[in-house]
């Protein structure tokens, strides 16, 4: 399968729908190990569970009448029962699958996909379709690349120029997809930022808390200090200084923070015990740990309602391999990751568990994870 440009002149090519997304990608949509992506025909690609193959995630290509994918894409929006995604491709929208679980389609350039997945080990079947067909929008808009040809290709890895700087992706992050700043360096480092931010509910009293959200449950005990300091022990063992209203936080990556800012929120939770008044603010903490720095802002009210931001910083050296490159973290047992330029505005990363994220030089990407 040879790497194009335009996903019209992909599907053409009768696109193996296996390619749109990998194997690491529907396990981390499906919340379980899955088989190798079955291709059943040219246009459809099925991935099934390992323990349950009911649990499945179907990829569909349909190029439509003569290839008319927009008014195929229109005429399913219109059935009944439909509902808008924004953020994905050109357009996407989900319904109830008549299978059971739940389907996207989206429509990116001349490719119409659509995307079924049925689970019953996630909980949040809406978001994990979304955010599967986010990666998979992003990887119809650059080159696709299978089998032999993906390892002959030399790809841009000749000069620094083409490589330094700054580049923006939405990594996944456990079950969702994080905002992602990367840093390369003509000298050979390298630094990655990764943030996420988990809505939800917190109890704090009497000196225990808890904080839920759909990523995990978080909890132990604190000690208050003062107006503008409190410390929490337990999973999360950090010094927590208030910031002042409008008070951007110190340390978390300012470009990552701002994209959190420009995507309106809103969260409503039952009523729950109450949150000490102390507490009650806007606070920032970090950890140092062997291979990574962490930091954290914490947004918490009196209505239990939590705003958890996490940024998770590795840093080290960079090494060539082939056509791609080695993210070392040194002193450390934490497996590389890899980089691979394939233009000078594109590349992807694959990360320790195998997953393949898209990164381009454009900061505004970040507002779309």
């Amino acid at each position: 399968m040879l790497a194009c440009s335009q996903s019209s002149d992909v599907i053409s090519s009768n696109l193996n729908a296996c390619l749109i997304v990998t194997e690491a990608e529907v396990e981390l949509a499906i919340g379980t190990p899955v088989t190798p992506g079955l291709r059943q025909n040219g246009r459809q690609c099925l991935y099934q569970a390992k323990r349950n193959p009911q649990e499945t995630v179907t990829v569909e290509l349909n190029p439509g009448p003569d290839g008319d994918t927009k008014s195929l894409f229109h005429d399913q929006r219109s059935k009944a029962g439909h509902q808008p995604v924004p953020g994905v491709g050109d357009g996407a929208f989900t319904l109830r699958s008549p299978i059971g679980g739940i389907q996207l389609t989206f429509l990116k350039d001349d490719a119409l996909v659509t995307l079924s997945l049925s689970s019953s080990k996630q909980p949040n079947p809406q978001t994990a379709v979304t955010n599967l067909a986010k990666v998979a929008a992003t990887r119809l808009g650059g080159p696709l690349r299978s089998g032999p040809a993906a390892a002959t290709e030399p790809g841009l890895t000749a000069t620094p120029s083409q490589w330094a700087g700054d580049w923006y992706g939405c990594p996944p992050v456990g079950l969702m997809y994080g905002k992602g700043h990367l840093a390369l360096s003509e000298g050979g480092t390298w630094s990655l930022t990764t943030a996420v931010l988990m809505p939800g509910t917190v109890t704090a009293d009497r000196g225990r808390w808890q904080a839920e959200s759909y990523q995990e449950i978080l909890h132990g005990t604190y000690q208050v200090a003062g107006n503008d300091r409190f410390s929490t022990t337990g999973i999360l063992s950090v010094t927590w200084d208030k910031l002042a209203k409008n008070q951007g936080p110190n340390k978390f990556d300012p470009l990552l923070w701002q994209s959190f800012a420009a995507v309106p929120r809103k969260v409503t939770v039952k009523r729950l015990p109450p949150v000490e008044p102390s507490l009650v603010g806007t606070w920032e903490g970090s950890a140092k740990f062997v291979d990574r720095q962490e930091e954290f802002v914490w947004t918490i009210t009196p209505a239990n309602v939590s705003e958890f931001y996490r940024a998770t910083s590795q840093s080290g050296r960079i090494e060539k391999e082939q056509d791609r490159f080695r993210l070392i973290v040194p002193q450390s047992k934490t497996p590389p990751l890899f980089v691979r330029v394939l233009a000078q505005d594109k590349l992807e990363l694959t990360d320790n568990s195998g997953t393949v994220s898209q990164w381009n030089r454009n900061e505004k990407l970040l507002t779309r994870c």
